[in-house]
């Protein structure tokens, strides 16, 4: 009989513990007061490779839609160098728009750091969001210019 409630005890326990972890989890993910908070939580997560933080703290107009940006992102991550960042300028536009200038750092063997790459953070609803656009960079110059979103790209067999 001791053995069976201390079992109920223990499984109480880990479903707590569960349900615990599962909304700390979810608690941690605050909404963004301000745009370099906006903009410090969607970098940190790209370099943890946290999808979700990613989509939480920023708005990509590279993808069509939620499930396809969802589905791109979990692609990218398996192969993602970017391992450090450092946000280098700041220019308020309005009060509900701010640009960035932001250098990326990769691992690996190669490229190893992008030219200030332009980003804006603009208020949402009641937080602020990162606005990921395309960009293509020349790393021969570290010429920046709009690029064209994923969705759009034609790609051809050579």
């Amino acid at each position: 009989m001791k053995t069976r409630k201390l079992l109920s005890v223990l499984l109480g326990g880990v479903v707590a513990g569960a349900i615990l972890v599962s909304s700390t989890t979810t608690a941690e993910r605050a909404i963004a007061q301000t745009p370099m908070e906006a903009a410090e939580e969607y970098f940190d997560a790209l370099i943890a490779k946290d999808k979700d933080g990613m989509m939480f703290y920023s708005k990509d107009t590279n993808y069509l839609d939620e499930k396809s940006r969802e589905e791109g992102y979990r692609e990218d991550l398996k192969t993602n160098p970017t391992s450090s960042y450092e946000i280098v300028g700041s220019k308020q536009i309005n009060s509900n728009e701010f640009e960035l200038s932001v250098i990326l750092n990769y691992s690996g063997e190669g490229y190893k750091q992008t030219p200030p790459l332009p980003y804006k953070v603009f208020k949402s609803e009641n937080s602020w969001k990162v606005l990921v656009e395309p960009l293509e960079i020349n790393t021969l110059t570290g010429d920046v210019k709009k690029g064209t979103p994923i969705y759009k790209r034609q790609y051809t067999d050579s």
